[in-house]
């Protein structure tokens, strides 16, 4: 089908991961968007703002999921739901039997996690979880490791955090006490960070360590901003990851403050085998510019989004994007790369590096890591 366009259908729109997805796909001459739907029952602003989404790529929208996935002309599904809602739709999207494009992490339950894994295997459908293996400094580690440089892996260390937001806001003192079983994923203010953030260091460390894991021992917290610890979910998360080959990884996942990095925050993995031992950074190389402009502000954080989660809301804010560092690889096309890997893998027959089997391996280290954090313990799987 390399000579084809994949006909996608947007499951949800704006005000979720699928602005950027959809940017993607539209940029990509092998896609084209034929229309954005969702669940007839959604609250109506959800279909205000999927209506947005449709209106922007000037393509039709479905206020009624069965009749969208009915729809003759579709090749590919790519699936953005909130994360309470996501196992159901996944569920039926997987039924329509073309490719899914999936929101990460895959879901917010055991339960939910193991009903997508089972729908994506029975119905045969190829499918993609959106992470960071597809990005120019983690395919250099990868290669660095399947080359021999660093000999025999060993540990295995990956961060990724964003600067976004003001930071300090937090009431000095507070503890993260931890839930067992998060009740609930979805928020205005903003988001649970282990979970959204820390599944990029995640899939990582399983990626690069090619072992089942065997332990998680984890710790969330709420270090910088008032908006997490005053609806009790943490803005920073870390942990330990014990695989049954013997390699350890670390993986530390979280936000902080607009003006704490000089880009978009740390992103990167550091490796270390029985050779040496190499960093790979997606800042690295990168130019430092230097002038008497003042520092970029963040303006009045915006009412629907006071974190800078949606690009939408980032540009309708004016939030300023900083310039004292010109990476070579520009991070805006990072959801590109990701996009653009899933259609040469159709294209070519492959099988996506973070397919449904690894997607739900690194979704139940985020589970057992809310466990651990919890308890103040390790957690086995």
């Amino acid at each position: 089908m390399a000579d084809s366009t994949y006909r996608v259908l947007l499951i949800s729109g704006d005000r979720t991961h699928q602005e950027g997805y959809a940017a993607a796909f539209n940029a990509d001459p092998r896609a084209e968007i034929v229309g954005v739907a969702d669940e007839a029952d959604v609250p109506e602003q959800r279909h205000i703002w999927n209506r947005a989404m449709a209106t922007r790529y000037r393509v039709p929208y479905y206020d009624n999921l069965d009749t969208a996935l009915a729809l003759r002309d579709v090749d590919l599904i790519s699936v953005c739901p909130e994360i309470e809602r996501r196992g159901r739709v996944v569920l039926r999207c997987s039924g329509r039997g073309v490719p899914l494009f999936l929101d990460k992490p895959l879901a917010g339950t055991a339960a939910d996690l193991s009903d997508i894994r089972d729908a994506i295997e029975y119905n045969g459908v190829t499918a993609q979880m959106y992470s960071f293996t597809s990005t120019p400094w983690a395919r250099a580690a990868k290669a660095a490791l399947q080359a021999g440089d660093l000999g025999d892996l060993i540990a295995v260390h990956a961060e990724v955090m964003f600067a976004k937001g003001r930071a300090g806001t937090v009431t000095s003192g507070v503890v993260r006490e931890e839930h067992e079983t998060p009740g609930r994923y979805t928020f205005t203010e903003a988001k649970r960070e282990l979970f959204d953030l820390g599944i990029y260091p995640i899939v990582l460390c399983l990626w690069l360590a090619e072992s089942p894991v065997k332990q998680v021992t984890a710790h969330t917290a709420n270090y910088f901003f008032s908006e997490h610890a005053e609806i009790d979910i943490e803005d920073f998360g870390a942990l330990t990851i014990e695989f049954e080959n013997g390699v350890v990884g670390s993986a530390v996942g979280g936000r902080i403050g607009y003006y704490s990095h000089p880009k978009i925050g740390p992103h990167g993995v550091t490796v270390s085998g029985t050779g040496g031992t190499q960093t790979f950074s997606a800042w690295d190389p990168h130019i430092e510019v230097f002038a008497d402009e003042p520092q970029a502000v963040l303006p009045t954080p915006h009412p629907e989004d006071p974190m800078s989660m949606w690009r939408s809301t980032q540009v309708e804010s004016g939030v300023p994007r900083k310039m004292g560092w010109q990476a070579f690889e520009d991070e805006s096309g990072w959801g590109a790369d990701e996009v653009s890997s899933f259609l040469d893998c159709l294209d070519e027959g492959r099988t996506p590096d973070v397919g449904a089997s690894l997607g739900a391996a690194a979704t139940e280290v985020i589970l057992a890591a809310y466990q651990s954090a919890a308890r103040g313990a390790s957690v086995s799987l």
